[in-house]
């Protein structure tokens, strides 16, 4: 694994007060330190991240470029018109097109809580044939949800449905079946110390494959729901 000795905490300090000021010139007089001090140490935990990320997925994106927010936020479709944000994340993932949704894993930083995770079940018809694999007990489910319940410091979460619709199902699926989306999450809202010192990357990255059961799980509904969109096109 490449070198990686932790995050600068004076980097988040400076990503929160360039949200506060929410200037365009005092973003362009800080651009550089900003890159330097938040941005940079991202593409060195890709770096460091890849050898066994890879393992997981060889076709996973790694230019880091590529797999790091941005500072500036997009404010053209959100009401919220805040210029910076004081958040910053990376995926490993496929490579995507700018409207697709893959499943991915991440690690975030932010004022509240930094963690990391997987999601998928985004795209369309991808929610549909999980409830189908769920139902059926499909084995790529059930591998799913062992390594779900042997992570015990993980979270599942996603958007839930404001009413049971499979209420004859077992209850040990339902929170996954009453699902929009499916994220499994561990965050952390008290000790940020592991993130300055490093600590906290063979952690993840073990956590990362033993939870690769989940991610195939949601690359399998990404696959299906695709290969199902271009027959309906012939």
């Amino acid at each position: 694994m490449s070198e990686f000795n932790g995050f600068n905490p004076e980097g988040f300090d400076l990503l929160v007060k360039n949200r506060l000021m929410n200037s365009k010139d005092f973003y362009d007089e800080h651009k550089a330190e900003i890159k330097q001090k938040t941005t940079a140490y991202f593409h060195e935990l890709c770096i460091a991240m890849t050898e066994r990320m890879i393992k997981i997925d060889p076709l996973f994106l790694t230019v880091p470029s590529k797999m790091v927010s941005r500072v500036r936020r997009d404010t053209r479709y959100t009401k919220d018109k805040t210029l910076y944000r004081d958040n910053m994340w990376l995926f490993f993932r496929r490579p995507k097109t700018s409207f697709d949704s893959v499943p991915a894993y991440y690690m975030e930083i932010t004022p509240e809580y930094w963690g990391y995770g997987c999601f998928g079940g985004f795209g369309k018809g991808e929610m549909q044939i999980a409830r189908e694999l769920i139902l059926k007990n499909d084995k790529k489910f059930l591998d799913a949800y062992d390594c779900v319940q042997k992570n015990s410091n993980f979270t599942l979460d996603g958007e839930l449905f404001k009413r049971d619709r499979f209420k004859d199902a077992k209850e040990e699926y339902k929170p996954w079946l009453n699902r929009k989306h499916l994220v499994l999450s561990f965050s952390e809202t008290e000790d940020y110390s592991p993130l300055w010192d490093g600590s906290f990357v063979t952690p993840m990255l073990d956590s990362f494959e033993k939870i690769s059961p989940f991610y195939n799980f949601m690359l399998t509904l990404k696959e299906r729901a695709s290969a199902d969109g271009r027959e309906a096109l012939k």
